[in-house]
Parts: C-alpha cells; sequence; structure tokens
C-alpha cells in the first residue's frame, strides 16, 4: 500500500513538472532559460548528478547547449567528462538508452570512457524536431546504481519533446525577427537613397552604437533594442518633402519646423507595432540633448532614454567624419574634441566617458567598413 501511495506520488510529481516546464516553454523565448529549467528537472526528479542538453552543430558534431550538476549550478566546458560512446550510439540509432550499471553492462565491456569516468547510472534520450534528429539529452549519476526506471526513460523523452518545442519556438522567433530585420534595413537603403546620403549611413551608425552600448556594458536584449532604434532612427523623414530633404544648402526657419517634426512621425508611425517596444526611445529621442536644448521635447538628463544618448554621439562622430556638399569631411580627432566639448551640454557625460575609453584604432576601423556619407557637423537635420 505504501509502495503504491509513493508510486503515486512520484507519477503526481512528474506530471506536475512536465505541466510546469510546458508552462515555461509556452511562455519564455528566453532558450537559456527554458533549457536549464528542463536539466534543473530532470536532475531533481530523477536524482541524477548531471544532466546535458547537446545539439549537433552544421557538421553533425555534437556540442553542449546547457550542462547542470546536482547543486543546480552551470557546468562550462573543461569541467565534466561525459561517455561520447553513449550519445553516439544514441544519435545513430535514434533510440533512447538506458542503464542502471554502465561498469557491468555489456554493452559497454571495454569502452575506455563508461570505465574512466566511473560511469554508472546513464540515460540519454534523442532531441527531435518533426522526427528529424538534432541532439541528445544525457543524464547520469558516477556513483549510485540503478536509479534510472523505465518510468525515468519515459519522463526524459517527455522532456525532450518539450525542449524540443522549446528550440523550435526559438528558431521560429529568430527567423521572424531576422526576416523582419533583413526587410528594416531594405526599407532604410531606400531612406538613406532619397536623402542623397550613401546607403553605408544607418551601418556606420548601428555599428558606433552598438561600440558604445557594448563598452557601457548593456545585456543582449538591450543591444538589439539599440540595434533596432539606430536602424530606424530617422523613418519619419518619410514625412518630409523631397524638396526640404534633399536641399543643398541650409534650411529656412520654416523649413526647419518641418524637418524637426521627424522624431514625433518616426514615434507616430511606429508606436503601436510591438516589434519596435524598445526601439522608438531612440526614434522619437535621437535628437535631444542632455542639457536640455534639444528637440522635439526639450528632455533634460536621464529623461532622455540611454539609448538615445548614446545614439547622438554615434551620429555626432559620423556627421562630422562625413561629407557635405559645402564642406568636406573632417578627421577623427576633430570629431574626438568636439564630442568631448560638447559633454554634459549636447551628451551624456557618462556616454562621452565610454566613447574616449573606446581606442581610436578601433572608431577608424568600423569607420572604414564603409565609405564616407554626407551629413550635416553635428546637425539637428
Amino acid at each position: 500500500m505504501q509502495e503504491n501511495v509513493a508510486t503515486l506520488e512520484q507519477e503526481r510529481g512528474s506530471l506536475r513538472a512536465l505541466a510546469e516546464i510546458g508552462h515555461v516553454v509556452n511562455s519564455s523565448l528566453d532558450l537559456q532559460i527554458v533549457l536549464s529549467e528542463v536539466m534543473d528537472t530532470i536532475i531533481q526528479l530523477a536524482g541524477a548528478q548531471r544532466a546535458f542538453l547537446m545539439l549537433q552543430d552544421a557538421q553533425g558534431e555534437l556540442y553542449t547547449v546547457v550542462g547542470r550538476n546536482w547543486k543546480l549550478e552551470s557546468l562550462k566546458p573543461g569541467e565534466y567528462e561525459i561517455s561520447r560512446t553513449v550519445i553516439n550510439r544514441v544519435v545513430e540509432q535514434g533510440e533512447a538508452l538506458l542503464t542502471t550499471n554502465a561498469q557491468e553492462d555489456p554493452r559497454f565491456d571495454g569502452v575506455q570512457s563508461v570505465v574512466a569516468y566511473s560511469l554508472r547510472s546513464i540515460l540519454c534520450v534523442p532531441l527531435k524536431v518533426k522526427d528529424d534528429l538534432i541532439g541528445v539529452i544525457y543524464a547520469d549519476n558516477r556513483v549510485r546504481e540503478g536509479i534510472f526506471t523505465e518510468n525515468h526513460r519515459f519522463l526524459l523523452s517527455a522532456f525532450a519533446n518539450q525542449a524540443a518545442a522549446a528550440l523550435e519556438n526559438a528558431q521560429l522567433f529568430n527567423d521572424l525577427s531576422m526576416s523582419y530585420d533583413q526587410t528594416l534595413e531594405a526599407l532604410v537603403t531606400a531612406l538613406d537613397a532619397r536623402e542623397r546620403e550613401t546607403e553605408q549611413h544607418t551601418r556606420r551608425v548601428v555599428d558606433y552604437s552598438m561600440a558604445l552600448a557594448e563598452k557601457i556594458g548593456l545585456a543582449d536584449e538591450e543591444l538589439i533594442e539599440i540595434r533596432r532604434g539606430a536602424l530606424m532612427h530617422d523613418i519619419g523623414k518619410i514625412g518630409v518633402p523631397d524638396a526640404i530633404l534633399q536641399k543643398p544648402g541650409p534650411l529656412t526657419d520654416q523649413e526647419w519646423v518641418v524637418m524637426r517634426r521627424h522624431p514625433e512621425e518616426g514615434l507616430r508611425i511606429l508606436q503601436d507595432i510591438t516589434f519596435f517596444k524598445g526601439a522608438i526611445d531612440i526614434i522619437g529621442s535621437h535628437h535631444e540633448h542632455y542639457d536640455g536644448s534639444g528637440y522635439p521635447r526639450g528632455l533634460v538628463g536621464d529623461q532622455i532614454p540611454l539609448g538615445a544618448r548614446i545614439f547622438a554621439i554615434a551620429d555626432a562622430f559620423d556627421a562630422i567624419t562625413s561629407n557635405r556638399p559645402y564642406r568636406k569631411a573632417q578627421s577623427f580627432e576633430a570629431a574626438y574634441e568636439e564630442i568631448l566639448r560638447c559633454r554634459g551640454t549636447q551628451f551624456d557625460p557618462k556616454v562621452v566617458d565610454a566613447f574616449r575609453s573606446i581606442d581610436r584604432e578601433e572608431w577608424i576601423a568600423l569607420r572604414a567598413l564603409s565609405l564616407p556619407r554626407d551629413r550635416t557637423r553635428l546637425s539637428e537635420r
């Protein structure tokens, strides 16, 4: 009776864990979080010392995506050894492999890795997406024998399906994001051409913004938003007439009124599109000045989103070092001095300090990736 109760409790715990993992898979696109959760659950439910999720690369070689130990800590490459014989057999046969004591299992007689690593309980299952094997989930215990059962094999296979779903969701999301970004780049190239700027204009300010953001230490998710915001910063110029946008000389006061509407026009175009939720800070605020003298809202200091403060320096650096119809591009040194001169007025002092900390050679190398473009010095255009 007690044994039956224990079995029922174990099965209930397994079902609960599957439901929880399913919720994580369906509610998060952060692949590392999802896969770590899967591995941790395997360790806790099956009594494994270690659990690994491995994927095949384009050449069919396996590499570890997530490795966790019984303390639910991440394992780094070089910190562990596992039996490739076991893994390769699962890959070749496409079926789960369970051994309760690898040291005495005749299937592994003479297998050096099993003996050398003192492996005992091992459970390895294939990871498949639409019947195509893409990797494996491997769990082991080097101390205890017989801890894995057929129920654990079933459970691990179910978790493998959840992990495969997470991987497929992430791939679909990445493919969709890449498609969006490629479409945006095509649109921006057309916008650059309309303003008679070289097609590399946007690439340069994106590269400069990313260099600054990385130096400041922004997270990967923030870097993505910085890139998209820099890419689309002038989308609002769609609403500016060609006669103003392509005018070879200085603008009149009335023309400036029209030109200065483009940040707000960009916000109007993109603010309801979820894909640009984190990017609109740059689009709407990239002409704001740290001292409040910018436009369109006259924001001051930290009222200006960090992405916009970063982009302002990137855009200024590109403006100074680019040709205009009425002046030649200036040197790196001239741009450097001008940006430092505007520290605390036009630009955020902390972002200027990040600019200063990047080697001159790195800025010049980024600049060399593309040809000069036409742009007004520290322009308000």
